[in-house]
């Protein structure tokens, strides 16, 4: 579990990673259509099951355009109006559990991360930690700025923000007392400064797990800048893609027909493919049946 968890937040930082770091390199020309919006960066192959259709990307790119407004909106995030495909890029692929890709602004600020149709991670990167973390000049500069915010309200911050996506830790048995930390810098004369920053990270109900080695099982994380009073990072393990009864964006019903694909599809794979892409094994696989309408 623990080496899982960490290659799925390795995973899905670095992917993140690589499309901002080429949002912020690029300058792509407006457009008003969607192929035009598209990062250089396309993602990986992992869990991919089909190449992409226009109708399939017209359908991913309108759920994560619709969702960045909304997160936009109730986290008064700095955009001066609602985004449009003129404003973003995009990167999208095909899973057996729903959309995964990432969509952001042009000049490379905002990033939101998607898996299993649904919102996985956000990211601002003009104040998140990697703004600042192993870089000692912006540390340092950020030592003389003092926080907006004390931890209690980062806190506030970042439960409201979580509460604004329709999560509750009740649904998710999530422990209803949060660590928060606010982050530091040491300089070389071992005088260590607070950073107007704080990470705020969720766990499960009941003890802490892995206590002994000084590790815990945070479903959620989030980082509040105590410059924005925003939140400028957030990560969630999926449990919606895992838990059908969770997902809040259900899977279209033309899904598997938007990629031109039988719509009894994951039911016709062998074993060994059903295996890589994380589906449980079945016995007696049907035939494939093929879609009429197209």
């Amino acid at each position: 579990m623990k080496i899982f968890l960490y290659c799925v937040i390795w995973s899905a930082s670095i992917c993140q990673a690589i499309f901002a770091q080429i949002s912020n390199t690029l300058s792509l020309v407006p457009t008003d259509n969607i192929a035009g919006a598209h990062s250089p960066y396309q993602g990986d192959n992992f869990f991919r099951i089909a190449t992409n259709t226009a109708a399939f990307e017209e359908y991913g790119f309108n759920l994560m355009l619709a969702k960045a407004n909304e997160v936009g909106e109730k986290w008064h995030l700095d955009i001066p109006q609602p985004l449009t495909i003129r404003d973003v890029s995009f990167w999208l692929k095909a899973t057996p559990k729903g959309i995964a890709g990432c969509i952001g602004t042009r000049e490379g600020r905002y990033n939101w991360g998607f898996k299993g149709n649904d919102l996985e991670d956000f990211s601002d990167q003009k104040y998140w930690p990697r703004s600042f973390r192993y870089h000692d000049e912006e540390s340092a500069r950020l030592t003389k700025i003092k926080s907006l915010i004390t931890g209690k309200e980062a806190e506030k911050i970042a439960r409201d923000a979580l509460h604004q996506l329709g999560l509750t830790e009740k649904d998710f048995h999530l422990s209803e007392k949060l660590d928060v930390h606010q982050y530091k810098f040491e300089e070389t004369n071992g005088v260590i400064y607070p950073l107007p920053c704080f990470n705020v990270r969720w766990r499960m109900e009941g003890p802490k797990q892995y206590a002994a080695e000084n590790m815990e099982y945070n479903p959620i994380v989030m980082d509040v800048s105590g410059i924005t009073k925003r939140v400028v990072k957030y990560f969630t393990v999926e449990w919606s893609a895992s838990n059908p009864k969770l997902r809040r964006v259900p899977i279209a019903t033309n899904y598997f027909q938007m990629l031109n694909l039988p719509t009894n599809y994951l039911d016709t794979l062998p074993a060994l493919r059903r295996k890589m892409l994380g589906l449980p094994l079945i016995t007696n696989a049907p035939t494939a049946v093929t879609n009429l309408a197209k």
